[in-house]
C-alpha cells in the first residue's frame, strides 16, 4: 500500500480531533422505609449530583470527606474476570485482541451522576469487544480532569472492563494554557507530586482503574515534558495509566503516530499507550518491533482509529493493524465509538447502527460479510469475553435504559430513563441464530423486569436455535436452570447446553410450552454436578406460522439464592437519599400507601439522587 496516502487522509480530516472539546453531542411501607412529603418540579432538584470535574488546582486538596457528593459518585461494582478463547469466539476469523474504547456518554458539565430521565442515551451494549474503557471529555470552559459516572463504572466492570477517567490539556487552540500543566506537575516541599497522589485518592475512592493522560498543550520545553515523565512513574505507583501520544520528551507536542525515540520513556513509564491517528503502514512493524526491544508487548500499544469522524469507513484500519497473520500483534484504540448514537439525528436508529458497528450489518457475529461501506463489523477480528463464571446468574435482557419500569410483568410506571447501573450482561452473541429466519432484538414495551425484554419475531418453520451465552460455570448440586417467556400458542422452549469437557456437544434441556402470558418454567441441573458450563442457547419448537416470542429473564439460580431485602436507617433530605451498609447493589423504590412502587433509581452506592418523587409516599431501599 502507499505509505502515505492514510496519513495524508487522516491529517485531513482528524488533526486535532482527539483535542477538540470533548462535550457529548446533543425516573404499607416495608422496614427500612421512611416517609416523604413528595417532591416535585421540572429540572434538577436542588441538591442534584454531578459526575465530577477539575481543573489541576483542585486536585491535590480534594476529599471525600469535604465532597458533598461523593457518595453519589461512587462505585462499588468489583472488576470481573473475563475468558476469551475458541469457546467463546463466534467468528472463525476473530482472535483474542484488545480494543480500547474512548467513549463520550455525557457533557463534562452538566452530568447527572446516577441516570437521568432520557432514553436516548449511549448504553455501550457490547462490551465483550472491549478491553479497556476511558471516560472521554473534558474541556477548558468545563474542566480538565474528569472521572466517570458510577453507572458507567458499574456496567463496564460487571463486564470486566477496566475504566480510565481523563486529564485533557487542549491545544492552545483551544483554550490549552500551560499554566494549568505547570500547576499539575507541581512538587510539594519534600519533592512529591500532590496532583499524583489526588488523581489516586480519587480513582480509589470512586471505584475506577486510573487516568488516561492527555497533554497537547504547546510550550513546553525538555525540563517540563521531563516533570512530567516523572509525574507519570508517581502516579502509576499507586493507579494505572494510560498515556496518549501527542506531547514527547522535547516538550513538543508532535503527535508521533508510532512508537519511537522521543515517546518511549512515556511508554516506558506508563501500562499501556494511545497512538496517535497518524500511523501509516510502515510504523506498525517498526513500533511493535520497538516495543519488543524495550521488553514490552506490542499489545500495550493500541494504534487509534477515529470512528468519531470516519464512523464506518474504517475497515481498512483493522485489517492493517489486525491481519490474519498478525505479526506485529497490535492493539486498536476507538475514538469516539458513541458516534452510534451521538453523529445521528435519529436517535431511533442507534440500536441498529450500534449492532452495525460492533457485529456487522448483517447481524451476525459469525460472519465477516462487507457493507457498502466495506465494513464488517469489530466482531470479525476480535473474539467475543465471557465474564458469567458462576451461579447464580440472572438477566432480564436490560440494556440500561427504557421509557417504563416493569417488576414481575407488571408496569410500575412510565417514562424514560437511563442507569447503567440497571444494565445486565447482556447476550455474548447478538445474534446467531440458526433454523427459521427469527429476526431478534430488545423489546422496551412487552417487559417482565426492567426496562426490556429479548424479542424474537417471525416465521417458525423449523426447530430454531438462539445462542446466548457463553459461560465457565462449575455446576453444583441444586443448580437450575429458569426462563421467563411468553410466546404463541404451542410454542416450546428448550434450552440448549455445551460443558468444557465435551464442547461441541448439545445437551437439551427441556423447560416446556409457553402462551402469551408470562410463565416462568425450570428445569435441575443436578445430574451435571461437577460439569463445567460453557454455553447456553434455546431451541424454539411449535406450530408453524408467525410468532412473537419474549424472553423475560433467564437465570442460572444456585440453592439459596437470596431475595431483595429492606435496608433500615434510610434517610431522606431533599431529594438525597442515604443508608448505612457497604458494597452491593441497591434499588431505591417509592411506595405510596396501597402499596404502589416506583422505581427511582440503582446504586452500588449507599447515596442516590431522585430528581424526582412522588407525592405521599415513603421510600423503601431493597439490597439485591
Amino acid at each position: 500500500m502507499p505509505s502515505l496516502s492514510r496519513r495524508n487522509l487522516l491529517i485531513a480530516g482528524a488533526a486535532g480531533a482527539a483535542a477538540a472539546t470533548a462535550g457529548a453531542a446533543p425516573a404499607a411501607a416495608a422496614p427500612g422505609s421512611t416517609g416523604h412529603p413528595g417532591i416535585t418540579g421540572a429540572g434538577p432538584a436542588a441538591g442534584q449530583p454531578f459526575a465530577p470535574n477539575w481543573f489541576p488546582a483542585d486536585i491535590a486538596t480534594w476529599s471525600p470527606d469535604t465532597d458533598p457528593d461523593a457518595r453519589f459518585n461512587r462505585s462499588t461494582t468489583p472488576l470481573t474476570s473475563r475468558i476469551v478463547d475458541r469457546h467463546t469466539t463466534a467468528n472463525a476469523e476473530a482472535r483474542k485482541r484488545r480494543i480500547l474504547a474512548l467513549s463520550v456518554f455525557a457533557n463534562t458539565d452538566g452530568n447527572p451522576s446516577q441516570g437521568s430521565a432520557r432514553f436516548d442515551y449511549y448504553t455501550s451494549e457490547f462490551w465483550q469487544y472491549i478491553d479497556s474503557l476511558v471516560f472521554w471529555g473534558g474541556s477548558a470552559s468545563e474542566g480538565l480532569i474528569l472521572a466517570p459516572n458510577p453507572t458507567v463504572t458499574d456496567a463496564a466492570h460487571r463486564n470486566g472492563v477496566p475504566v480510565h477517567g481523563t486529564v485533557f490539556f487542549p491545544p492552545n487552540v483551544y483554550g490549552g494554557d500551560l499554566d494549568w500543566v505547570r500547576q499539575f506537575l507541581r512538587r510539594d516541599a519534600l519533592g512529591r507530586f500532590p496532583v499524583a497522589d489526588g488523581l489516586a485518592r480519587i480513582s480509589r475512592y470512586f471505584g475506577f482503574e486510573g487516568w488516561f493522560i492527555n497533554q497537547e498543550t504547546t510550550g513546553a520545553d525538555p525540563a517540563l515534558a521531563e516533570e512530567m515523565r516523572l509525574f507519570v512513574v508517581a502516579l502509576k505507583s499507586q493507579s494505572s495509566v494510560i498515556w496518549y501520544d501527542a506531547m514527547n520528551t522535547t516538550g513538543a507536542v508532535g503527535w508521533r503516530g508510532r512508537l519511537d525515540e522521543l515517546n518511549a520513556p512515556y511508554f516506558a513509564t506508563s501500562d499501556t499507550m494511545f497512538v496517535d491517528f497518524r500511523w501509516d503502514y510502515p510504523d506498525l512493524p517498526s513500533s511493535a518491533t520497538y516495543a519488543r526491544g524495550m521488553g514490552r508487548d506490542p499489545g500495550q500499544l493500541f494504534c487509534g482509529v477515529d470512528t468519531g469522524w470516519r464512523q464506518y469507513k474504517v475497515q481498512l484500519d483493522f485489517d492493517a493493524v489486525f491481519p490474519a497473520d498478525d505479526p506485529n500483534q497490535l492493539s486498536i484504540g476507538l475514538y469516539r465509538p458513541d458516534f452510534t448514537l451521538t453523529s445521528t439525528d435519529d436517535k431511533s436508529a442507534y440500536e441498529a447502527r450500534e449492532q452495525r458497528f460492533w457485529v456487522g450489518a448483517d447481524g451476525d457475529p459469525s460472519t465477516s460479510t462487507a457493507d457498502a461501506d466495506g465494513w464488517k463489523g469489530v466482531s470479525s477480528k476480535v473474539a467475543e469475553a465471557a465474564v458469567v463464571t458462576r451461579a447464580p446468574f440472572a438477566t432480564t435482557f436490560n440494556t440500561g435504559h427504557g421509557r417504563l419500569w416493569a417488576s414481575d410483568g407488571r408496569v410500575w410506571q412510565r417514562g424514560e430513563w437511563n442507569n447503567l447501573t440497571a444494565q445486565d450482561v447482556l447476550p455474548t452473541w447478538r445474534w446467531l441464530v440458526t433454523g427459521s429466519a427469527l429476526t431478534v432484538g430488545y423489546d422496551y414495551e412487552k417487559v417482565w423486569e426492567g426496562g426490556s425484554s429479548l424479542r424474537l419475531t417471525g416465521v417458525l418453520g423449523a426447530p430454531t436455535r438462539v445462542d446466548l451465552y457463553a459461560t465457565r460455570v462449575r455446576l453444583t448440586a441444586g443448580d437450575r436452570i429458569s426462563l421467563t417467556a411468553t410466546a404463541a400458542p404451542g410454542v416450546r422452549i428448550s434450552a440448549l447446553v455445551r460443558f468444557l469437557d465435551a464442547p461441541d456437544t448439545d445437551v437439551e434441556v427441556p423447560l416446556g410450552l409457553f402462551g402469551d402470558r408470562w410463565t416462568t418454567r425450570e428445569s435441575g441441573l443436578s445430574r451435571f454436578h461437577g460439569r463445567t458450563l460453557i454455553r447456553i442457547a434455546l431451541r424454539i419448537s411449535g406450530t408453524p406460522g408467525a410468532t412473537a416470542i419474549h424472553i423475560g429473564r433467564l437465570a442460572l439460580e444456585a440453592a439459596g439464592d437470596r431475595e431483595p431485602r429492606p435496608v433500615r436507617g434510610v434517610r431522606v433530605d431533599g431529594n438525597r437519599i442515604t443508608w448505612p451498609g457497604g458494597a452491593g447493589s441497591y434499588d431505591v423504590l417509592a411506595v405510596d400507601r396501597h402499596g404502589a412502587r416506583t422505581w427511582l433509581g440503582r446504586t452500588t452506592s449507599t447515596a442516590f439522587y431522585a430528581p424526582t418523587i412522588p407525592a405521599a409516599t415513603k421510600i423503601e431501599v431493597l439490597a439485591r
